[in-house]
């Protein structure tokens, strides 16, 4: 009876242990969140200076007077990546009165600034004219220095296709104030001495060069008078670095 006894003990005990080994265990499902990570995107813009260094009549457009008449309206252009103007800055000095061989020096003329975005390309575009009415001209300039000078101009997105000539180029910028159209009037009926616009492409603006020297030399004849003026001035980069937050998930 003992032995029986043990023998059914010892059956059941196999048995339990395995039932043990073939019960399926029990899973558990977790549900992974996905957790926002912040990215750091740092963010490349160049600060953009120009000062006209030096102006200098060397040979007159008015003969008979002994001297010219002049304005120089600049323009600072920062367009984007898309060809987009982005955003403007214009200076003006004048009305003044030159004679041949004066030089005019840096301190007579205001410096505008302008931040050319990521990518970006910038224009310095220069018109030099001589004047016929010096009041309404004298009065326009100081509108024009009043809207631009070194305060920003607000955008005009347009694209700069569709300025061909440092002159419209100048217009154009004028216009984002306000005077465009009345610049342009004024400025057609006067002697146009002479335009440029100088331009650096994203990748020089990236090569890391801090400083240039643009010469321009403005020169022909009207109406069988030869004039020439010599301009000088320097276009100043400094690289700016921001660092911008954009949050990603995982």
């Amino acid at each position: 009876m003992k032995k029986q006894l043990v023998y059914f003990a010892s059956f059941g005990l196999v048995w339990a242990l395995g039932a043990c080994k073939t019960a399926k265990p029990v899973t558990q499902s977790t549900s992974q969140q996905n957790t926002p990570v912040a990215e750091t995107i740092v963010k490349t813009d160049y600060q953009t200076r120009m000062q006209v260094k030096q102006l200098k009549a060397v040979d007159l457009e008015e003969d008979l007077s002994f001297a010219d008449e002049i304005v120089l309206n600049y323009a600072l252009t920062a367009v984007d990546d898309q060809g987009k103007i982005a955003q403007v800055v214009t200076g003006s000095f004048g009305v003044e009165s030159v004679k041949a061989g004066q030089i005019l020096t840096s301190e007579r003329f205001k410096p505008i600034e302008l931040v050319v975005p990521e990518n970006g390309r910038l224009l310095v575009s220069v018109v030099l004219n001589e004047i016929d009415d010096y009041t309404k001209a004298q009065e326009l300039v100081k509108k024009i220095n009043e809207f631009g000078g070194i305060a920003k101009i607000p955008a005009v997105m347009v694209s700069i296709a569709e300025y061909q000539t440092p002159l419209a180029i100048v217009f154009g910028s004028l216009q984002a104030a306000g005077l465009g159209l009345k610049a342009a009037e004024r400025f057609d009926k006067d002697d146009l001495l002479g335009q440029n616009t100088f331009q650096l492409s994203a990748q020089e603006l990236k090569s890391g060069k801090t400083l240039y020297t643009i010469p321009l030399v403005f020169k022909g004849e009207h109406l069988k008078n030869s004039f020439q003026y010599e301009l000088t001035y320097d276009l100043q980069l400094k690289l700016i670095k921001s660092s911008i937050q954009k949050s990603s998930s995982n």
